[in-house]
């Protein structure tokens, strides 16, 4: 049985944004999305993109002012362009280019490296917080005000593509009695890979509210088919067919026959 598990590394390759931070009084942070490249290449700003914002709280962004001395948190916000969801597995940001009298060595990044998990939903947003802070240098920073850094944010995340199934039963008799047999099929969607493998997990047949078989493991049958068996019984009753899947690859599914 060819294994699924299609993941992949979505490698964030030097997302350039530009950092307007007016130090000591006030911050204001503004990212610029790098312009698209090639599906293929899997970069930021065409699979997902990060943003960042300054906050107070560790627990939610609440806007505040980098002040020398006092604990502030950058906040990570990844938007996923993609229609599955994304695990994003580490985030960092790292500043060139320091502007003339605030050198960058003013700024704590030490603690601004994120390791995952954080799971981005398809086509939606997640964020997650890491502790930055200006250093109290016991010296005048007034030059830093309304100076601007150049960051560039690195990263990586994986994704699963999950495929939709439809599952239907088929019965055969017997002198012995009546088998009923499910079989899952796995189908591609929008811009998945166009032929997944056969779909793992389980059955369970039920005969109304009655479970007649408990979670049968799928067996591959074919490139994109797994089938599993219930029976023999005497009888021919319509039976309800319920798929799991256990991989996280696959979407569940059920049907009906007799």
């Amino acid at each position: 049985m060819k294994k699924l598990r299609r993941t992949k590394a979505l490698a964030l390759d030097s997302a350039v944004a530009l950092v307007i931070a007016a130090l000591v009084f006030t911050v204001v942070f503004i990212v610029t999305v790098p312009t698209k490249t090639p599906k293929f290449l899997l970069t930021s700003g065409t699979d997902f993109t990060i943003t960042s914002t300054i906050s107070s709280s560790p627990t939610s962004q609440v806007a505040a002012f980098l002040y020398p001395g006092v604990q502030r948190y950058l906040w990570y916000t990844v938007r996923n362009h993609m229609k599955v969801s994304i695990t994003v597995t580490s985030m960092s940001i790292a500043p060139v280019a320091p502007p003339v009298g605030c050198p960058t060595s003013n700024l704590d990044l030490s603690s601004t490296t994120f390791r995952g998990p954080l799971v981005v939903p398809p086509s939606g947003t997640n964020s997650v917080s890491v502790p930055i802070s200006l250093i109290d240098t016991q010296t005048n920073q007034d030059s830093c005000e309304n100076t601007t850094f150049n960051f560039t944010y690195a990263g990586t995340a994986t994704y699963s593509e999950v495929y939709a199934t439809t599952t239907a039963v088929t019965s055969s008799s017997d002198l012995s009695g009546v088998t009923y047999m499910a079989t899952v099929t796995a189908s591609a969607t929008g811009d998945q890979d166009p032929v997944p493998s056969s779909p793992t997990g389980t059955v369970t047949f039920n005969n109304g509210s009655t479970a007649l078989c408990t979670a049968i493991s799928l067996t591959s049958t074919g490139t994109t088919t797994s089938t599993a068996t219930c029976g023999p019984f005497t009888g021919d009753d319509t039976i309800t067919a319920v798929y799991t899947n256990t991989d996280g690859n696959f979407s569940d599914s059920s049907g009906t026959g007799s």
